[in-house]
């Protein structure tokens, strides 16, 4: 599973990791995962493209999304692209 969310926050990429299903790992620049999380979670996942990553439990997502959707001005909402291209558009009942 992979999930990009783009708002006036930064770019956010989120995976789900192979080895564990309840942890996922979030990939962004450190300025916008620093909005999110302490700096001491943060690690550096390529110096060239100045990618960070954390990981954390989906329900700690789940949190932070909804904290990050709380915080966004409602001029942004616009701006606010959640894209999952993993995500089927039928759901059942």
């Amino acid at each position: 599973m992979e999930m990009d969310i783009t708002c006036t926050f930064g770019a956010y990429k989120i995976i789900q990791t192979i080895k564990n299903k309840d942890e996922l790992l979030i990939l962004s620049e450190w300025g916008s995962l620093n909005r999110l999380f302490e700096s001491s979670r943060i690690f550096l996942i390529n110096k060239k493209r100045a990618l960070f990553g954390v990981y954390l439990c989906k329900q700690e997502c789940a949190q932070k999304i909804i904290d990050l959707m709380e915080n966004i001005d409602y001029k942004d909402w616009d701006q606010l692209k959640p894209d999952s291209r993993h995500f089927s558009g039928s759901f059942i009942a």
